[in-house]
């Protein structure tokens, strides 16, 4: 009987070891649980907007290229001191262009007529400027039928229908300036000139009226203060600068002379087949024309020496 009693305390004894394991195993199985829930459960909730990998590139027909800089902060290696602002500056600063000078050359897109200058290439992007016959913006490139060319707002485009290709300098479109500027000024044969015989300023020119000589010389000395002669002849004949005794040598900025038997007529030639003059037919006036009518009359032509004032004799 005592034996009876021995195991049966015996065998509630396990069942009560057994119990209290098992519950203690289950609080433990549990806490993991818990835990694979808190990964799965989502996020909470937050005013941010999502990322998308996408952000950053540009939309259909959006131009790639874009003049806004940007900076990066060089590396620092272990143990050195992080670089002062000025340095990473200096750093990362791009290499400057070379400066040109007035004279030096460059390639621009000239205007055949008044022609729009729009945002991107093609006709639905905005208008930025008109750019007036016979002016010229520096030319950067070509983009199907669009000539992309430099502005003081930035990249612009010009329709390749409306304008050409020519080699100039900063000094010459302030001769061409100078020129455009008086677009509709009368013809009149004699007209006093900007500088009398001595190369000085007359006191009697008023810029009312031009014949073809008067208004070169008026472009020249306005544009750059170069000094020219007062004539056709003197002008043809001065000794400063390079001779031009073929058309297809010609240059934007140069000025040639034409006639039958001998020099009648000088122009200022500004690329393309277009000229910049005032001639005595209708009375003028000063205009951006072709130059059909004199080509075949080219006798000689001139490239000042832009460097040099006094040019006249």
């Amino acid at each position: 009987m005592k034996t009876r009693r021995t195991i049966t305390l015996a065998i509630a004894f396990i069942l009560l070891f057994s119990l209290l394991l098992a519950g203690c195993s289950g609080e433990k199985y549990a806490e993991i649980s818990d835990f694979y829930e808190d990964i799965a459960a989502p996020l909470p909730p937050t005013d941010e907007e999502p990322i998308s990998p996408l952000s950053d590139e540009p939309s259909e027909g959006e131009d790639l290229l874009s003049d806004t800089p940007f900076t990066v902060t060089p590396p620092i290696e272990e143990g050195s001191d992080p670089p002062l602002e000025e340095e990473i500056e200096e750093t990362l600063a791009p290499k400057e262009e070379p400066i040109l000078s007035e004279y030096d050359t460059y390639l621009a897109a000239c205007a055949s007529t008044n022609v729009n200058v729009r945002s991107g290439a093609g006709r639905n992007y905005p208008l930025l400027f008109t750019l007036q016959k016979g002016s010229s913006l520096p030319y950067l490139g070509k983009v199907g039928g669009w000539l992309k060319v430099t502005t003081e707002w930035g990249v612009g485009y010009i329709s390749s229908d409306y304008a050409y290709l020519a080699e100039t300098s900063a000094a010459i479109e302030k001769v061409i300036r100078a020129g455009l500027a008086k677009l509709g000024t009368p013809y009149k044969w004699g007209a006093t000139r900007i500088l009398t015989g001595s190369g000085n300023v007359s006191p009697y020119f008023t810029g009312k009226s031009f014949d073809c000589s008067s208004f070169v010389q008026y472009c020249y000395y306005v544009g750059c203060g170069i000094k020219l002669g007062n004539y056709t002849g003197s002008q043809a004949d001065y000794t400063v600068g390079k001779k031009i005794t073929s058309y297809a040598a010609l240059r934007r900025g140069d000025f040639y002379f034409s006639g039958t038997d001998k020099i009648s007529h000088v122009v200022i030639y500004l690329g393309g087949g277009y000229l910049l003059q005032t001639y005595s037919a209708n009375g003028g006036p000063v205009s951006v024309t072709t130059d059909e009518r004199w080509r075949g009359k080219f006798i000689s032509g001139r490239r000042p020496d832009l460097a040099v004032i006094e040019q006249f004799r």
